[in-house]
């Protein structure tokens, strides 16, 4: 095992090199309060954590629906959980522009809503685009005012960004907070109700370019576009920018628990390098521990039909088009060479959906929202080995930091259970109705 993990480190190096340079900047692993004002990062490191840092964010006001924090201990600098401060027990909204959001439309049903209807809710569930669970009445994220491209953390003022009675996102708010400033997306609150809100990335294992080195906050205006006729963000992420729970979830699958996954994300926007991944991962950085999330990217590992990019299941030991053991259609193990999996179809178009759940098997399924009339089944079969879920989220990287990849997230969820084919169907035509780029 440890020389394929040594081997895994030499190729995943060789494959992220391949990938062009990325902005030049000094690493800052200090996540220390920045000279931008309106912000103080104080406070002890955390105890037990998996990445204890050096500060945090002091909050004031109430956020609701937050259960209590489940998980590791501390978080690392800037996150409120630092230095032992009691979870998510507030919003950092020192902006005040858009606080909570208005109140849910009781009528209107989120993917999060179909899930929770069949038996296996959302845990985790993300975007800055839209509501996802019909009685959210939170922020859907946040935005760093005077802040830089090449900001880990810290710095600058915060404000939450809310929802309209329709359940979009209220871009004018975001508008008005940057107009004569630059904005970074500082936290994707978690709108399953169970507090599991994602920060900005922290340094992990050596791997490739930047994987060694804290992640940037993706820029809060650099993917507009409209959806159901309102005008909203999406988060547009170049390499070098992930986010991630700062320690274990509350609620999120652990160990061999079935869990599922969906995201919408953008296949006309996407790399080639490791890993631009949404899902299960360990919350301390600095291990190659299990992880089970859906990946959307041409990697170097397994393949599908024609020229990319496709949604795979990125793991501890490669990225799978599908297949179960080496030589299979789509197997990804770095070790091996095996055809492509010609059922999983390329995605380079404006809306890729991709569902991934595990359980006795494992399922990747996929569609074209734009064309699509029901789901692609790229594969259904056995496990591709033994799951040990460890219960954190990531977004845009790989469970180690593996950062040298990119995209475009719209949405997307963590799912505790094995859901059904009929109700990712069901999610199909929820997504299709919210009406993306039009």
């Amino acid at each position: 095992m440890r020389r394929f993990f040594a081997l895994t480190l030499l190729v995943l190096a060789q494959a992220c090199g391949r990938v062009s340079d990325g902005p030049a900047a000094s690493n800052d692993n200090s996540h220390e309060g920045g000279s931008g004002g309106g912000m103080t990062t104080t406070g002890g490191s955390g105890s037990g954590g998996d990445a204890p840092g050096t500060g945090g964010l002091l909050s004031s006001g109430g956020r609701p629906e937050v259960a209590g924090a489940g998980g590791d201990g501390g978080g690392w600098s800037g996150s409120p959980d630092a230095g032992g401060a009691g979870g998510w027990s507030g919003s950092p909204d020192a902006g005040g522009a858009s606080g909570q959001g208005a109140a849910p439309t009781p009528e209107v049903n989120g993917p999060c809503d179909l899930y929770a209807e069949a038996g296996t809710p959302c845990v985790a569930a993300y975007s800055t685009v839209r509501r996802l669970r019909r009685d959210y009445a939170g922020p859907l994220y946040q935005v760093r005012s005077d802040s830089n491209p090449l900001n880990t953390g810290n710095g600058g003022q915060l404000h939450d960004i809310g929802a309209s009675a329709t359940g979009f996102a209220d871009a004018q708010a975001q508008d008005a907070l940057c107009a004569a400033t630059l904005c970074t997306v500082a936290r994707l609150y978690d709108q399953s109700g169970q507090g599991n809100d994602l920060l900005v990335a922290p340094a992990g294992l050596q791997v490739g370019e930047f994987g060694g080195q804290d992640d940037f906050e993706s820029i809060a205006n650099a993917g507009p576009l409209t959806v159901g006729g309102h005008p909203v963000y999406s988060l547009f992420m170049e390499k070098r920018q992930g986010y991630r729970s700062p320690k274990g979830g509350q609620a999120i699958p652990r160990g061999a628990d079935e869990q599922g996954i969906y995201m919408l994300a953008d296949g006309t926007h996407s790399g080639t390098a490791c890993c631009w991944d949404f899902g299960n991962s360990a919350a301390n950085p600095h291990t190659f521990h299990d992880e089970v999330a859906l990946f959307l990217g041409t990697a170097f590992w397994g393949s599908g039909a024609g020229d990319g990019p496709w949604f795979m299941v990125s793991n501890q030991s490669g990225v799978w088009a599908g297949g179960s053991k080496a030589g299979d259609p789509g197997w990804g193990e770095l070790s091996f060479m095996s055809p492509p999996n010609l059922d999983n179809p390329s995605m380079a178009v404006p809306f890729a959906l991709g569902f991934l759940k595990t359980g006795a098997n494992y399922v990747l399924r996929m569609a074209d929202i734009e064309h699509a009339e029901t789901l692609s089944t790229a594969y259904d079969g056995p496990l591709f080995k033994r799951l040990s879920l460890a219960g954190a989220v990531i977004l845009g990287i790989g469970s180690a930091n593996e950062n040298n990849s990119f995209g475009t997230f719209y949405e997307g969820a963590v799912v505790a259970g094995y859901p059904s084919d009929e109700v990712e169907q069901a999610v199909l035509r929820n997504v299709q109705a919210a009406g993306y780029g039009k």
